[in-house]
């Protein structure tokens, strides 16, 4: 499945499985299949010239008709499973009406033939305007080179910062002459300039150098939709984590700003507060640290000047790189030298650096995309002619996404749609590389199309993720350690130097934004209540595919509101799960993905055996002590992850207890958890289509463990930590290739 073509690239497959699989269809029901075969293959090649041309180039009744035949595809693909999961004698034929309008003529195997007539005629009308607007076989789209492998090692090697050393020398200068005589305004510096150019990069860089000078400090990002809560917490456990680790969700913002002051009164202190878009979340968070004395600081960065100056203090305006220190970047970047451009390149470089305006997220930008095409002038000339208008004139942010969408255009149709499902995530988020790979998988993202023999599914995932960063369009995080939300350290880079997490930029996350509303690929509700993105149709959305939700209120009692969330697949949840709507509505429900379940009650999850297309199940931090007893009514499941167990208001794991119809989920290939307890009876050496374990066991238990083959030869997976089982019978586990099992010991201290 991807941006471009829908799930025809799933749905194709399974058409032919139609045909060859044991359905026992009627012969006139298989001569419809191949018909509706045939139409869809047409389609799909229509499809791929309509993506090969940039989207703000394509005429709007091309636009229309794509988004007609990708909606399709998805409904007809809805259709597709849930019969041939009700064909494998899963799915009660009460429940299958409710799936789509497609196939609620049947309730057996027999009808199919009606409902095939039914998709026979509206693929048939669609394919009729497809003769009216289809595009001109002539849009060409630039010709995709393979990354170069060097980026990666070029990316993790770039740690010297270009053109900071001035800004970085003033900075420094001001932010130590004070000796606490002056006024307590000139403690507080702003750091303002468009997104891009290196706001943060410059803040960090001081605040690295500068915080052994200061008895505490802090470093925290804002962001446009910030929680204030989440930042004031965040501040306390970095001034002391020992102390503060025992706060939770419960305590108010006053009771939080009481104890950050507290703590600071008579401290020298260095504070960063990056990225704040709001004077109000600045007046909220400066309450806490206002009381700057003894030489305290306090940094802030902005892209708005008037938050800036509304600040008080000194503000610093950034610029944008000089023409010598543009070219340094440039080159670094693809040459791997400070300035070693070839000859027959240096014309057209001076033309794409000036085009770039010295804005260093649109130079590295740049030449991620240069360094994967041929090193020649008219190849980059090419490059240089589509950034259209540039930033010579401004720096603002249309112009960024001009240059950024360079970057998405250039993009083969499966990244386009991995990177566009990134915008269902806050800004600032951590984002761990397995979890967003699974999301993939479930989807249907990642497809056999280009698999290389030997190579699984998760390889290929792993490989799109690896090739977003080495295009710059998102981010491996740069520091070893990371402060996630419960004030825990995680490590991101492993002995290998493979990167486990990311971010995306801003200004990537703005685009990508824009792109999901303009394509229907993912609608995300905010705080207030608004949508991400600017919508630029007319017409009023009918169906929802994906849903992802930040701290929502939203209501979704209307009938309005459920028609529109009846053909949801993928469901995100940033915040309390209290927003959730009921999960009855939602049969054809393939990733439900809950960041935050530590205020979930057993009534959360009610309805959960209606989801029989569920592939994808995470839980945040899970607070119950069990998983519901309908958890084995997912026959679809493949991946369980409620790593994080804990009961509210508590840092502490604690054991989720298996029901004995956990063993029903046949499908599972992952399993990720803290500590388990399993019910009576139930043995996790059964689930013979495991492939990775992940979990907490006690260190007393006997260790028993046989990894082999269905040829009886036992194999060991690449990565095994074992510490005890605790009873968890993990013989003959035949399909395992990773298991990492943590010990603990009774005071829940765990182990590797």
């Amino acid at each position: 499945m991807n941006i471009a073509t829908g799930a025809m690239n799933t749905l194709l497959p399974k058409l032919g499985e139609l045909l060859v699989g044991e359905y026992k269809l009627q012969k006139g029901v298989k001569g419809e299949i191949e018909e509706l075969e045939k139409e869809l293959k047409g389609m799909t090649a229509a499809l791929h010239k309509v993506a090969e041309t940039p989207v703000d180039q394509l005429d709007q009744q091309v636009k229309i008709w794509a988004s007609e035949v990708r909606e399709l595809s998805y409904d007809i693909e809805d259709a597709i499973d849930t019969f041939m999961l009700k064909c494998k004698g899963h799915e009660p034929a009460t429940s299958f009406k409710k799936v789509t309008n497609l196939f609620n003529k049947f309730k057996t195997n027999h009808q199919i033939h009606g409902v095939m007539k039914d998709i026979m005629d509206q693929v048939k009308k669609v394919s009729e305007r497809r003769d009216r607007y289809i595009v001109d076989d002539n849009a060409a789209r630039p010709t995709v080179v393979d990354v170069d492998s060097r980026l990666e090692a070029m990316y993790r090697k770039a740690t010297e910062l270009i053109g900071i050393s001035k800004p970085k020398n003033e900075l420094t200068k001001q932010l130590l002459e004070y000796d606490g005589s002056s006024s307590q305004q000139s403690n507080i510096i702003s750091i303002v300039g468009f997104g891009g150019l290196g706001k943060t990069t410059l803040a960090n860089s001081l605040f690295q150098e500068l915080k052994a000078k200061f008895d505490s400090y802090c470093f925290v990002s804002v962001s446009l939709n910030p929680d204030i809560n989440k930042i004031l917490k965040n501040i306390l456990l970095q001034l002391d984590e020992k102390m503060y680790s025992h706060i939770d969700e419960t305590w108010e913002t006053k009771q939080l700003i009481d104890k950050i002051r507290d703590f600071l009164n008579n401290r020298r202190f260095l504070c960063v507060i990056d990225d704040v878009w709001k004077k109000s979340a600045w007046d909220t968070i400066k309450l806490a640290v206002q009381d700057a004395k003894l030489g305290s600081k306090i940094i802030v960065t902005t892209r708005n000047k008037v938050v800036a100056e509304h600040a008080g203090g000194g503000v610093y305006e950034m610029k944008p790189l000089s023409d010598d220190d543009s070219r340094q970047l440039f080159c670094k970047r693809i040459f791997d030298s400070n300035d070693d451009c070839p000859a027959d390149l240096c014309g057209v470089t001076e033309k794409i650096l000036k085009k770039c305006g010295g804005v260093p997220l649109a130079i590295i930008t740049t030449a991620c995309l240069l360094a994967s095409k041929p090193r020649n002038s008219e190849e980059w000339d090419k490059v240089n002619k589509s950034i259209s208008l540039g930033l010579e004139n401004n720096l603002d942010v249309d112009k960024m996404r001009k240059i950024l969408s360079l970057s998405y255009n250039d993009l083969p149709f499966h990244l386009k749609t991995c990177l566009l499902s990134l915008s269902k995530y806050p800004e600032d988020e951590l984002i761990r590389k397995d979890v967003l790979i699974w999301g993939w998988l479930a989807e249907g993202f990642i497809t056999d199309e280009t698999r290389p023999v030997g190579t699984s599914l998760q390889e290929i995932g792993e490989s799109y993720f690896n090739e977003l960063i080495n295009r710059s369009l998102i981010q491996p995080m740069s520091e070893d350690n990371f402060w996630d939300e419960d004030g825990k350290v995680h490590v991101f880079w492993d002995e290998d130097g493979k990167v486990h997490a990311c971010k995306v930029h801003d200004m990537v996350l703005e685009l990508i934004n824009q792109l999901s509303v303009e394509e229907d690929f993912v609608t995300t509700y905010l705080s207030d209540g608004q949508q991400t993105g600017k919508h630029t149709c007319t017409a009023q959305k009918k169906k929802i595919r994906r849903l992802s939700l930040h701290n929502s209120n939203k209501s979704y009692a209307s009938p309005e509101a459920r028609e529109k969330l009846s053909k949801v697949r993928s469901i995100t949840i940033f915040g309390k799960v209290d927003s959730i709507p009921p999960l009855s509505s939602f049969h054809v429900l393939r990733v439900l993905q809950l960041e935050d379940c530590s205020g979930m009650d057993k009534n959360h999850l009610n309805h959960l055996d209606k989801l029989r297309l569920l592939r994808f199940l995470r839980l945040g931090h899970y607070s119950a002590t069990e998983l519901p007893e309908s958890i084995g009514k997912l026959e679809s499941l493949e991946t369980l992850d409620i790593r994080g167990a804990r009961k509210p208001s508590s840092f502490k794991s604690h054991k989720v207890l298996f029901p004995m119809s956990f063993a029903k989920l046949r499908k599972l290939l992952r399993l990720y958890a803290g500590r388990v307890k399993l019910a009576q009876g139930l043995m996790l050496g059964d689930m013979k289509s495991l492939q990775e374990l992940v979990i907490e066991a006690t260190r007393k238990a006997t260790v028993s463990i046989c990894f082999g083959t269905t040829t009886g030869k036992a194999h060991y997976p690449q990565r095994l930590r074992r510490g005890g089982l605790n009873d968890l019978d993990l013989e003959n586990l035949y399909s395992l290739r990773h298991a990492t099992i943590y010990s603990f010991d009774d005071d829940s201290k765990a182990h590797k």
